[in-house]
């Protein structure tokens, strides 16, 4: 029994042993199939990535032109992890001036060139823009500069640099024909390569791939920047703000802008222009209705100014004077191009008939006209301060007037204003300036800015476009949203953030920086030294005098000459000028030249003491110039 049993449980097992070799055998034949069947589907996705490739190739070499836009859809193989390189040129701890960097291996990716309008002490100087020396040492390195709007603070120094860089610009249509309208109204030009931007573009490069979205500003096709790298996204705002009553051609992608969220932002520049005003923006059909308030209220002229490049606020006030029957009197090259391009784009609507010039204003009467202005760069207080100087030939304000002014000024541009505002109310006109529910604010406010942080969720935080009060509120805003507080960075200009996988490291002081002064066609020639020299004549004024010197006796030959500019009024000053004279002679008399080389010396001496009697007199400080001439 026992070994029937034993028989049988070894037969068992013999049985048991055959199934499981069995089994092996057909998994065995499983898997060499399985494998079998992988090659070949291996085999098979190489061939349709070598033909993907042939393809492309083709393509690329049919092409005719060099535009890097990619248009095949597909996925780009996986790059290897470059450093990236963060470095603000402008645009922070400041208002307009915006331009930022983002270096990606040998690659540079510019992102806006703008500038800033002079100071009240920046006597003569024209614009303010970003020092661009590092830019110009690794200009090969430089894919092109990407606008995101067309207003100045964004583009208007692209006119003074694009020669020294020589790289492509690319924007939507709108900013790059305002960009063009610029160059044309400084006689500047040069062979640039445009590329016109539409939002569902992708442009390829060797370390990044570059897109764009809509945002809304106070101009339509506005668009957001996104650099797509191999560590992620790189996401810059420009000027932007939410708003749903705005039509569809300025209205933001919000979709879009939640796909980017979802994809994963490595880091977020961000616009922190209004980071310190809490809540929402006033929405534009409400500004819309109190600019139809105050042109309902005007019994007489109405006089508006803003920004050339505002095409919202244009467009309210272009409505409310057809609707009332004014004609419009467009004052200033810059407005008035930036409106002609609106209308061939079909972004306005007026027609000729509507349109004046200076000389038909007295061809009708004061409560049909509109005078609608903005200066030469688009900027709106300097035009005004000259209508209210009687600067402009045919235009001058009286009183009942109506003065609106429906723009925002940039901090340096406050003290025209107020200087302005008190000549109009002085020449009797009503004055309606952009306060809340006038003048709808291009730029983000702080619920607004947590819209945006809310929906792209970045890593890595730098808000930019704002003064540092600015910078710090916005930070806060971000951290209120969930970004980790050692990930937001306040970076000043030349500093650098440099992302390398986990690891960040900030470095200070990594690109020279400085505001390059534009005098005309001079582009950074005008050190602080001349505008000191150029304030010091605007107040006091010039004291020249000059004198000759006999080569071979080393005397005094003849008398001084004085002349003087900005300083004294010459017929009411006779005792003093004669007074100046009789000290130079009395000096050179008694103070032989021994040699020719101690005339520099004397010149010194001569310039201290005129200095001394001037001011004793006048208690002014004229610039001195002392000349001589060896006879």
């Amino acid at each position: 029994m026992d070994n029937n049993n034993n028989i049988s449980i070894a037969k068992n097992l013999q049985s048991s042993k055959r199934k499981n070799t069995q089994a092996k055998q057909r998994n065995n034949k499983k898997i060499d199939k399985s494998k079998n069947t992988k090659v070949v589907a291996k085999k098979k996705a190489n061939e349709r990535v070598i033909t993907k490739q042939s393809e492309i190739k083709n393509i690329k070499s049919n092409k005719k032109d060099s535009n890097p836009l990619i248009n095949l859809k597909g996925n780009r193989s996986k790059k290897n992890i470059a450093k990236i390189r963060i470095t603000p040129l402008g645009g922070v701890e400041e208002v307009a001036k915006n331009m930022y960097m983002v270096e990606i291996a040998d690659e540079i990716f510019v992102l806006d060139a703008g500038l800033m309008f002079p100071e009240t002490e920046m006597i003569g100087i024209d614009a303010v823009i970003p020092d661009i020396s590092y830019l110009v040492r690794n200009k090969q390195k430089v894919k092109g500069i990407f606008l995101s709007n067309g207003h100045v603070s964004s583009m208007g120094a692209i006119p003074y640099i694009i020669d020294k860089l020589k790289c492509p610009v690319y924007g939507s249509k709108l900013t790059i024909d305002l960009l063009k309208n610029h160059l044309k109204h400084l006689g500047i030009k040069r062979r640039i390569k445009f590329y016109y931007v539409k939002e569902n573009n992708k442009y390829e490069f060797n370390n990044a791939n570059v897109t764009f979205f809509k945002t809304t500003y106070s101009m339509p096709d506005s668009l957001g920047i996104c650099i797509e790298t191999s560590q992620g996204n790189i996401v810059y705002t420009g000027e932007f703000k939410f708003d749903q009553s705005v039509s569809k051609e300025y209205k933001s992608d919000i979709v879009k802008i939640s796909t980017l969220g979802q994809k994963g932002v490595l880091a977020l520049l961000s616009d922190s222009s209004n980071a310190n005003v809490k809540g929402y923006n006033v929405p534009e059909n409400e500004a819309a209705e109190q600019i139809d308030n105050a042109f309902y209220k005007a019994n007489k002229r109405i006089i508006v100014t803003c920004y050339a490049s505002n095409f919202l606020t244009i467009s309210h006030i272009v409505k409310a004077a057809l609707t009332q029957n004014r004609k419009i009197l467009l004052l200033g090259e810059a407005i008035q191009n930036s409106i002609n391009t609106a209308r061939d784009m079909k972004y306005l609507n007026i027609e000729d008939e509507n349109l004046i010039s200076i000389e038909n204003l007295k061809d009708y009467p004061q409560n049909e006209i509109c005078i609608l202005s903005s200066g030469d760069q688009g900027e709106p207080i300097e035009a005004m301060k000259n209508m209210a100087e009687k600067k402009i030939k045919g235009i001058q304000i009286d009183e009942g007037d109506t003065i609106m002014i429906a723009a925002t000024p940039s901090p340096n541009m406050e003290v025209m204003l107020f200087q302005t505002l008190n000549l109009l109310v002085k020449l009797g006109a009503h004055v309606v300036t952009a306060s809340k529910r006038l003048h709808a604010a291009s730029h983000a406010t702080r619920e607004e800015l947590k819209m945006m942080l809310n929906m792209l969720m970045p890593k890595h935080f730098i808000p930019v476009q704002g003064e540092f009060r600015n910078l710090r509120k916005h930070a806060e805003i971000a951290e209120e949203t969930g970004v980790s507080k050692e990930n937001i960075h306040i970076l000043q200009k030349g500093t650098t953030l440099e992302i390398s996988g986990n690891k960040t490291k900030t470095i200070p002081n990594n690109v020279p920086i400085g505001n390059v002064l534009v005098d005309g066609r001079g582009i950074g020639d005008v050190e602080d030294s001349v505008l000191k020299d150029r304030k010091v004549l605007s107040n006091d004024g010039i004291f020249v005098t000059s004198y000759a010197i006999s080569r071979k006796e080393k005397t005094l030959v003849g008398r001084p000459c004085i002349q003087t500019k900005g300083f004294v009024y010459v017929k009411k000053s006779a005792e003093l000028i004669k007074e100046a004279e009789e000290k130079v002679i009395d000096y050179l008399e008694n103070n032989p030249i021994k040699n020719i080389r101690e005339c520099a010396a004397v010149k010194a001496e001569i310039r201290n003491m005129l200095a001394s009697l001037l001011y004793d007199n006048t208690k002014r400080k004229p610039i001195i110039i002392v000349n001589f001439s060896l006879v």
